[in-house]
């Protein structure tokens, strides 16, 4: 049977393939698996038939359900506080800091590796940056950004498990912080204008979040940003380390990074499924589903549709429609990031290009995907390191 939450792999892509010439859809164990791209775009923009999270919330108080899972039409009031803070006509003031911690950062591996003859991309690039930005856009202290790339990823070693629980559940400590950031803000008599602020003074039908709402919301997005974008600037690192004609391009061009960051979001999709419940009675492809059944919504698969995309196996920059993907959804739940996360890698390769002069992985590199089922990263990339 088809696992939708098996690591990526060609073996995977080949079987992706097999199942949209079957007719896009297949029952799995962890619902049904659509793999077109006309299969998961209809999917995903009818808002009022699915709703989505990776684990059964049906038994939470509403508190504690991520925005993802919760329903419209309560979910885009919710998701307005959010796109004040990161969706793409707000990201402006945010590009001065993720510019100068991009060049930072690519310094100071650079430093690494002239001491240590190489660098390990994903700890010192890759990683750092997501974690600060994301920090950043909350409010939190810049002594404290480290503490967020940590905190996501033991939240995220915990919820592997599949067990069903509030997020705060699975990490009290950062759930403490979160709070400790609302009560600050509550008592403050001049706030900082940040994402905690705005949640304590959005009225949600008729009522303001609680705390504990609050930080749900907060802690989903914290990761859900950190880790995804971690992603596509790991996958798009290694691109680079491996292949020295996009990176000669890429330094004696820099205006074909946006493509280069598109294409690996097609590519590599950093978020492979996005996993939803049925609200009402629907179809796609052909195939009926009824509330309460499962579905996976296959992100990948559909960014390699052979109907939609010419040699989808080929990476390339020459695309006429580099955007025309799936790996931030589509419709109105689309990824409020998306534009945050566009920006953070640009910058992050920008800075790179212009300060080294050869990026190449050691001679005895082996890949090490990220262990998260719903991702598709790297865990290391070390590497050498060539300064401009």
């Amino acid at each position: 049977m088809f696992n939708p939450y098996a690591p990526s792999s060609d073996e995977r892509y080949e079987a992706m393939a097999a199942v949209r010439v079957a007719g896009g859809v297949v029952p799995t164990d962890a619902g049904y698996y659509i793999a077109t791209a006309a299969g998961v775009e209809q999917g995903l923009r009818n808002v009022d038939k699915f709703v989505g999270s990776f684990m059964d919330v049906s038994q939470l108080p509403e508190s504690d359900i991520v925005l993802a899972a919760i329903p419209e039409p309560r979910h885009g009031v919710i998701r307005r506080v959010v796109n004040t803070v990161v969706a793409g006509h707000r990201t402006a003031p945010a590009e001065p800091f993720i510019r100068g911690e991009a060049a930072r950062l690519v310094e100071d591996a650079l430093d690494v590796a002239a001491r240590d003859g190489s660098v390990d991309l994903v700890a010192t690039l890759a990683d750092p940056l997501p974690s600060a930005v994301i920090a950043h856009i909350t409010g939190a202290p810049v002594a404290d950004h480290d503490n967020f790339r940590i905190w996501s990823d033991e939240l995220l070693e915990a919820q592997n498990t599949g067990a069903s629980a509030p997020i705060r559940d699975f990490h009290p400590a950062f759930a403490s912080y979160i709070q400790a950031m609302i009560d600050e803000r509550r008592a403050s008599d001049d706030p900082p204008d940040d994402l905690i602020t705005r949640f304590l003074h959005t009225d949600v039908d008729g009522e303001y979040l609680s705390d504990r709402a609050i930080v749900t919301q907060t802690m989903f997005i914290l990761v859900a940003g950190n880790e995804t974008t971690r992603n596509l600037i790991s996958n798009c690192l290694y691109t680079l380390a491996t292949t020295p004609d996009f990176y000669a391009r890429v330094r004696d061009d820099a205006r074909v990074i946006p493509a280069l960051v598109e294409e690996s979001l097609r590519f590599d999709s950093p978020v492979q499924v996005l996993a939803r419940a049925v609200l009402a009675d629907t179809e796609i492809s052909g195939c009926p589903m009824q509330p309460g059944e499962r579905v996976v919504f296959g992100i990948a698969s559909a960014n390699r549709d052979e109907s939609v995309h010419s040699c989808p196996a080929e990476f390339r920059l020459d695309r006429p429609k580099p955007r025309d993907h799936l790996a931030f959804g589509t419709g109105p739940h689309v990824c409020p990031g998306a534009t945050l996360a566009r920006l953070e890698a640009v910058a992050m390769l920008e800075a790179l290009a212009s300060r080294v002069a050869e990026v190449t992985l050691v001679a005895d590199f082996e890949p090490e995907p990220n262990p998260v089922f719903w991702s598709n990263g790297h865990r290391r990339l070390r590497a050498t390191l060539l300064p401009a």
